[in-house]
């Protein structure tokens, strides 16, 4: 099996999302496929040995798109923005100079009927026009009146240069009908610019399917072969030019307005991209040398000076630093760096000088591991999704037929015989009918919500763990390694015995503990080595099971252990009980240590809190989530545990198989249940959670099986990534109640169901005449609006404004700030 994130070009509504996903899973081999109109990207898997790329790439070009396979992407991230620069330059173009050749036209038409000026027919007419000599009055009349000296001033150069060739305006040889020069301004805007709407029409339609593209062209067609036959035949007084040319017009600006608005919400892989070194410094054959990275191999020394990026992961050689990591795992403050620490690349050296191996290059780097699962996000579909889908599949059938039926009723029954008004409200009801807007309403919320997530380190799986991470009511973290940093420290070294110095105990112990294998040795090692002075290996060495372990250090006779292990060596440990319970009590692991059979100090250890888990936890609870705490540790320690960091349920005693049903018994509760979890033994209860979320320095599975990935391992990034799932499913639910809303409100006007209502016999109903006659000033401007139909321009602005307003109230998203940064500004402004 194969699974690929393809950018998919050609795209040019929501409904071409949806064709893509219907032919493409009929193809045999093809597994799944799922297409992303907002993010312009499709997630195809598929069975290589029954089809590969170039077959489904060739499949889908016949459909009129066109898949950019890996092999045929650009070499530069600088030549995919150039190529998408000169795709929005040509839409720009396209709007320019329609706008230039239908301006003519809808300003005189539209200045007619707003102004009542008088309708010349006659290009000489035009021409012989006086100057303008009205008296104005009010706002109305002065924009009449200036109106009217705009059309004086722009017949004066043309009456100067046709009297120049000695033709008298006022007794012209021929006569020439002004709409002769409308429908030669219009037929380009029709069919030179708008081929696209056309060529678009007719693929899909071909391959049994109707997007967007076939209302505009249905509309469009409609009226300017009205326009023409009833100009041409039927000496029609006021053909459609104006329509047509505005309603091409308001289209194209709309989709030029929307291909930019989409380029910005969807910027977020580009800026990640951005994040990339260009080139590396190396040490090969003892010389420092700059190479591209695609040179670079693994196990490479690399130098990286203060200021400078870190080319690829890997690991500190030489040297320290503060490395700044906010670009790609959004920590906000710089880390200390030195000789054994990872780096990871594309983040920035802030001060010394440091050496790293290469240990990922290329593709494997966590940059890229990003790139690839934020790209993979953006591509899958949110569940709700399906069901927009569904509606937009048979909502362009559905609108044809009720722009028939419209047609029908007025031209059958209200307005017997008369095409005009029927034809007008037909248009109208093709093109403001927008499936754009509800296709629209749900990939541009998750492509700029997922986005806006990267930036801040976190990984949102795509849209259903969106929808997940909104409902969600309980969380439920894994202690070890999620809560707690998952390795122990020396929290107490407290002496008993002044007959012997803290650096020696320190020293002594430490060598001790060399000789085991116990994770909680490592920390005294640890520990050992502060003293100053050099670990000692230890001789006639012992580990006793369950209980301690002993040897000689120097001589010395040492031993560690539990109150079983010191009633064996008959050490007397009454008169520190008091200070052992507190230490336990504090959910410590506490030890003694003996030396040359005296009772010396008492060492407690612990797994020490991540930084913020407090934090975290209160802001959870501030936002209403109940909060769980799943450990293998007794009741005493867990209680101990629970307590420090605020939180007030926990479940002890549970082994690693068992966290999965302690999900579903909470699952049981009626909760909805989040799982924070960072190793493998999380991965069923990750799984089995409603959500899972997996903690960046976690284990592989643990990262595969998560939904929302953190990766800086900040604990306050739950809170954030619930708070911002929240706010884009909002969006999304705020942009498809508008589309619907405007679909549902809009149809019905553009068929003028509301006449039916306000008319009668042609004429205001007397029961409007009533009301708008008691509602003082008002009432005229509610009399008129009652009377209006909806001119195709205005449809065509209005379904174009639909679909820019869905994307930008999309993009507001990205002026959300986490609270963890809010909180991190306000110390800064403060300072």
């Amino acid at each position: 099996m194969q699974k690929v994130i393809i950018k998919v070009k050609g795209m040019h509504c929501a409904s071409c999302s949806i064709l893509i996903d219907k032919l493409v899973a009929k193809q045999p081999g093809v597994i799944s496929v799922t297409t992303s109109y907002g993010a312009e990207k499709t997630a195809i898997e598929y069975d290589e040995t029954k089809i590969d790329l170039v077959q489904i790439d060739k499949f889908v070009n016949k459909m009129g798109y066109d898949l950019i396979r890996p092999d045929e992407e650009s070499a530069t991230l600088e030549e995919e923005e150039a190529r998408d620069a000169r795709k929005i330059e040509e839409a720009r173009r396209r709007f320019v100079v329609a706008l230039i050749l239908a301006f003519p036209i809808v300003f005189y038409y539209m200045s007619v009927h707003m102004f009542n000026l008088t309708h010349v027919h006659e290009l000489f007419d035009f021409l012989a026009l006086k100057t303008p000599a009205m008296i104005p009055q009010g706002i109305v009349g002065y924009m009449s009146l200036g109106v009217q000296w705009i059309f004086w001033l722009v017949a004066q150069p043309v009456k100067f240069i046709v009297e120049m060739f000695g033709i008298d305006i006022m007794n012209p040889p021929i006569r020439i009908d002004l709409n002769w020069i409308y429908w030669i301004l219009s037929t380009p805007i029709q069919f030179v610019i708008g081929y696209q709407f056309y060529r678009n029409a007719f693929t899909s339609i071909r391959v049994g399917s109707a997007n967007m593209d076939v209302l505009v062209a249905l509309g469009t067609s409609a009226a300017y072969f009205y326009s023409v036959f009833g100009f041409l035949f039927f000496n029609i007084d006021h053909p459609f030019w104006e329509s047509t040319a505005a309603l091409l017009v308001f289209i194209l600006l709309g989709r030029y307005v929307e291909m930019v608005a989409k380029g910005h919400a969807s910027a977020a892989i580009k800026e990640l991209m951005k994040l990339e070194a260009k080139e590396a410094h190396v040490i090969r054959n003892n010389e420092e040398i700059t190479i591209p990275l695609s040179e670079l191999i693994v196990g490479d020394i690399i130098v990286v000076r203060p200021g400078e990026k870190v080319p690829v992961d890997g690991v500190v050689v030489e040297g320290k630093t503060h490395i700044d990591e906010k670009v790609v795992t959004g920590e906000s403050f710089p880390v200390s760096r030195t000789v054994g620490d990872p780096v990871i690349g594309a983040t920035i050296n802030q001060e010394g000088l440091i050496r790293i191996k290469a240990e990922k290059i290329g593709k494997d780097t966590l940059l890229y591991q990003i790139i690839r699962m934020v790209e993979e996000a953006q591509a899958r579909k949110a569940p709700i999704q399906d069901l927009v889908d569904k509606i937009s599949e048979y909502f362009v059938p559905a609108v044809v037929f009720l722009s028939v039926l419209t047609f029908c009723v007025w031209y059958f029954i209200f307005v017997p015989d008369q095409l005009r008004p029927a034809l007008t409200k037909m248009i109208a009801v093709l093109v403001i009918s927008c499936p754009c807007a509800m296709g629209l309403a749900t990939p541009t919320a998750l492509v700029v919500g997922i986005g806006r997530a990267a930036k801040f380190g976190i990984i949102l799986k795509g849209g259903a763990a969106l929808e997940k991470a909104y409902r969600v009511t309980a969380v439920a973290f894994d202690k070890t390694g999620t809560l707690t940093i998952g390795k122990p420290i020396v929290t107490d070294f407290e002496m008993v015995d002044s007959s012997i110095s803290l650096e020696e105990a320190f020293m002594l112990a430490g060598s001790l503990e060399t000789g085991s294998e116990h994770p909680l040795a490592r920390a005294m090692v640890e520990k050992g080595k502060e003293g100053g002075k050099k670990l000692e290996d230890p001789q006639d060495f012992e580990a006793v099971s369950g209980m301690g372990l002993h040897g000689k250090i120097n001589g010395r006779e040492v031993a560690i252990g539990n109150q079983k292990y010191m009633d064996t060596l008959h050490i007397d440990t009454a008169v520190h009980e008091p200070l052992m319970t507190r230490l336990q009590n504090e959910a410590k692991t506490a030890v003694y240590m003996v030396v040359d059979g005296k009772l010396v100090a008492l060492i407690a250890m612990a797994d020490a809190l991540k930084p913020y888990a407090k934090e975290a936890i209160a802001e959870l609870k501030r936002m209403g989530k109940e909060i769980i705490m799943i450990t293998g540790d007794n009741p005493r320690t867990a209680e101990a545990i629970a307590n420090q960091v605020g939180i007030d349920r926990f479940l002890a005693e549970v082994l690693p198989q068992e966290k999965a049903n302690k999900i579903k018994e909470l699952q049981a509760e009626g909760k909805v249940v989040a799982m924070v979890g960072d190793g493998i033994n999380d991965s069923p209860a990750l799984a089995q959670s409603d959500l899972g979320i997996a903690i960046g320095s976690g284990s592989d599975v643990a990262l595969e099986t998560g939904e929302i990935i953190l990766v800086k391992d900040d604990l306050r990034d739950v809170a954030t990534a619930i708070q911002l799932s929240s706010k884009t499913i909002k969006k999304v639910w705020q942009n498809l109640f508008w589309a619907f809303f405007y679909n549902v409100i809009a149809i019905p006007v553009a068929a003028g169901a509301h006449l039916m209502i306000t008319q009668t016999g042609g004429h205001a109903a007397e029961w409007v005449v009533i009301m708008t006659n008691n509602m003082g000033w008002l009432g005229q401007p509610v009399l008129n609006l009652s009377q209006a139909t909806l001119r195709p321009e205005i449809a065509g602005f209005a379904m174009a404004f639909s679909s820019i307003s869905v994307v930008l109230n999309s993009m507001l998203l990205k002026r959300y700030v986490p609270p963890i940064e809010k909180t991190i500004m306000k110390s800064k402004t403060l300072k």
